[in-house]
């Protein structure tokens, strides 16, 4: 039984890429308004895993978007409705997707600073020298190491990250530059983590949610398992903002337990709940989190990592295409 739960772990993101054909008109399809908002209603009062700990009262959350509901409602106007009601959760892995629309909570990062420029990353820092292997790209920047994580949605592999950072030899440092990474795979995440651990480390728990209310399992810790060899064990800077979310909040929770790493930038975004996925009767798809993920002293994740160094970007310098954050970054690990 616990062999599987503990797979609910490898759910990603790429639950928004279903795709459901869904007839406009609702009477045509599964259900009427009032029974398909009840459904909606029910499958995240008895499942979502964050109502306790938000202090949401879904009752008259329910109450309020139901009395806006008539029998003549059209798909795109109760599609509306739906889609408030769920944006009261706040929360980046609730989202509902028809064949017209989709849905989700954007506020975790679209009320903060940006904080990051690819161009300026991808031209001035990178450039055309970077070592580039499947999703990860690295550069020796004034002897210090500057390794880019994108996403952890496109697949890599230990031997690929001990290719990215043992090709830029001898350093002084290195950065992970997570920022903008919006989650995927939490295997990837934990896999780029450990490949700097030296010994088995706990990091963070989780729980599954077991029954409506505040019931859920004991608490599962969650590991960094060191690999054949340790990519790099000397200083380490990661680097985060808001739109770090997801399997990315999962990371930088991961590499903070890491007496040797250092997170610089912006809070991250957030994402502590384990998605999953349902079906409403008209055929919509609705996206929840299920099960909640802590750190290592059993607090929630749901809000986000604090970094160790906040640290935004210079506008004076963004213009001049630099990045004040990677510059700071560098000084900070050749400083002994």
């Amino acid at each position: 039984m616990l062999i599987n739960k503990s797979i609910l772990t490898s759910v990603v993101l790429s639950m928004f890429l279903v795709t459901a054909c869904v007839k406009e008109d609702l009477s045509e399809a599964g259900g009427n308004v009032h029974e398909n908002f009840d459904l909606l209603w029910k499958t995240i009062n008895d499942n979502y895993c964050y109502l306790e700990y938000k202090n949401i009262n879904w009752d008259s959350i329910g109450n309020e978007y139901r009395s806006q509901l008539h029998t003549d409602m059209k798909d795109r106007e109760f599609f509306t409705v739906c889609s408030n009601m769920l944006n009261e959760l706040k929360d980046g892995h609730v989202w509902i997707y028809s064949d017209f629309n989709t849905s989700s909570y954007g506020d975790w990062y679209l009320d903060y600073p940006q904080n990051f420029n690819p161009t300026i990353v991808d031209r001035y820092y990178l450039g055309s020298e970077a070592v580039w292997v499947t999703g990860l790209r690295s550069k020796k920047i004034r002897d210090v190491g500057y390794l880019r994580c994108p996403s952890f949605m496109s697949l890599f592999s230990f031997s690929e990250i001990d290719e990215a950072v043992s090709q830029l030899g001898d350093i002084d440092g290195l950065i992970i530059d997570i920022r903008n990474n919006t989650g995927g795979s939490l295997k990837l995440a934990q896999l780029l983590a450990s490949a700097f651990c030296k010994t088995k480390t706990k990091y963070g728990y989780i729980r599954f949610k077991e029954d409506q209310g505040d019931n859920y399992s004991d608490w599962f810790p969650q590991y960094l398992e060191p690999k054949s060899r340790t990519v790099y064990d000397g200083k380490i800077v990661v680097l985060t903002n808001r739109m770090c979310y997801s399997a990315a909040n999962d990371f930088a929770n991961a590499m903070r337990s890491l007496d040797n790493v250092t997170i610089i930038g912006d809070k991250t975004g957030g994402g502590g709940g384990m998605p999953i996925s349902s079906e409403l009767y008209n055929g919509w798809q609705l996206g929840y989190s299920i099960n909640p993920m802590f750190d290592k002293e059993k607090n929630h994740t749901e809000s986000g990592i604090e970094p160790d160094i906040y640290l935004d970007m210079d506008k004076d310098d963004e213009y001049n295409n630099i990045d004040n954050i990677i510059e700071y970054s560098i000084d900070y690990l050749k400083t002994d």
